[in-house]
């Protein structure tokens, strides 16, 4: 089960999300503060954090910039930010602070979930944004070279950290041929996980140096192997039809977000804020009301709330559009009976 950080100051927000992930299969857990999330995040190491882009006294993408210092986190987690501020200047910067995604608010929550999808399967998706190589530096979760979809140079620093002895060794050729055994692959018995982990560190760097003109093609230290063939180079045509510049993954995503630009504001009044108090009727169009009336609508309320409270427990309901449906409701029951009056109060 993918683990999950939904990090939001707005605690009824923040459950309602948090509730409709765990109910899609994430281990969910939730933090009030940017402070709490960065220590959660790096004592658990989440496949994703999901941050909220506004904060009254902290910073969504200065916090995801200390967390992306830690090279164990930058390595194996990814964060994304929901913001309504989707500008250049804040895609950018987001980028540079080491941020996998930005989604815009109001959020469409299928857009959100096959996201998380991606995220969490460590599959591509687009930076936020294209940072140009700055002044010769990286770490802190900043990227060195041109971050283009097309040009496969924006991982190069990412593999360079990682097509080492301490990142690539038996272990993790035991983990991996763990997994692949628990999905049902068969694996050849008498593979020597020291040989493959050696072959795999060698065909990384083969990779890294075809991308970067100033290395040459050596054999990684500690490996008694001989340097292997140049692989393709990353971003090539070979490795996927490119069309205008543009791979087809990136055509049919932006044909894609097209088509949910229509139905993004449903997702507005779930995630937003409280509404707007009703205002007053004025003495000439008040209606009396018989305080039996008032009793008995109350009662009704009270018993469909709690009716709702139960059916929306995890597991009840199977399906997502209707789940958040039941929680919409409850949170307006909810709402009708703190409004109404109580006993000596019903005139």
């Amino acid at each position: 089960m993918p683990k999950l950080i939904v990090a939001d100051e707005n605690e009824g927000r923040r459950n309602l999300l948090a509730n409709t992930l765990e109910r899609a299969g994430y281990e969910v857990t939730r933090a009030g503060t940017l402070r709490q999330a960065e220590g959660t995040a790096l004592a658990t190491m989440p496949e994703v954090v999901l941050i909220d882009g506004e904060w009254k006294i902290s910073d969504a993408i200065d916090a995801s910039q200390r967390l992306m210092t830690d090279p164990e986190f930058a390595f194996k987690c990814r964060i994304v930010i929901l913001s309504r501020n989707t500008s250049s200047d804040y895609l950018t910067a987001a980028a540079r602070a080491g941020v996998s995604e930005v989604i815009a608010k109001p959020v469409d929550m299928n857009k959100l979930l096959a996201q998380l999808e991606k995220h969490s399967r460590k599959q591509f998706v687009p930076p936020p944004a294209e940072v140009a190589n700055a002044a010769g530096t990286g770490g802190g979760g900043s990227f060195d070279v041109s971050m283009v979809m097309s040009d496969g140079k924006w991982a190069l620093p990412m593999l360079k950290g990682i097509v080492t002895p301490e990142k690539i060794n038996v272990d993790f050729i035991n983990e991996i041929l763990a997994q692949l055994g628990e999905e049902g692959i068969e694996v050849e018995e008498g593979l020597d996980p020291s040989l493959m982990s050696n072959m795999l560190r060698i065909a990384l760097n083969s990779i890294v140096s075809d991308m970067d003109p100033n290395e040459s093609n050596q054999t990684p230290a500690g490996s008694s192997l001989p340097t292997a063939k140049k692989s393709a180079k990353l971003g090539s045509k070979s490795g996927g039809k490119m069309i205008g510049g543009s791979s087809m993954e990136e055509i049919l995503q932006n044909q894609a977000d097209g088509i949910a630009s229509d139905i993004e504001g449903i997702m507005d009044d779930i995630l937003d804020e409280k509404p707007d108090m009703v205002a007053l009727i004025p003495d000439r169009e008040q209606v009396v009301i018989d305080p039996a009336v008032l009793k008995f609508t109350k009662l009704v309320a009270e018993t469909a709330h709690e009716l709702m409270w139960d059916i929306g427990r995890p597991g009840n309901v199977s399906d997502l559009t209707l789940m958040t449906r039941i929680e919409d409701v409850t949170e307006m029951l909810g709402d009708v009976i703190s409004s109404l009056p109580e006993g000596d109060e019903e005139e």
